[in-house]
């Protein structure tokens, strides 16, 4: 299995021509992570995550894309142990 070559541009450096690496696109997990992380604190995610994962609607559609956002906030935190003793931390 060969590696994929990075994508490059040529650019001026100090006034010599360099080629630049041109980074991959974030994966929409992993900006949604990082919108996650930059903007609640790891209490109020844990306390978010407690409370979705006991809620169910009339729709297996809509449950289903909850209880992914919730996997996806408990992974946020670095798992459902650290969830967990936050929640306890909080309360919950």
């Amino acid at each position: 299995m060969s590696k994929r070559k990075p994508k490059t541009y040529e650019a001026k450096h100090h006034g010599k021509k360099v080629r630049v690496t041109i980074p991959d696109d974030p994966m929409p997990s992993e900006m949604l992570t990082d919108a996650i992380r930059e903007n609640l604190s790891p209490h109020a995610v844990a306390a978010i995550a407690s409370y979705l994962q006991t809620v169910r609607t009339n729709n297996p559609n809509t449950d289903r894309e909850v209880q992914w956002f919730t996997e996806c906030l408990a992974q946020t935190l670095g798992g459902w142990d650290q969830q967990n003793r936050l929640a306890e931390e909080l309360g919950l």
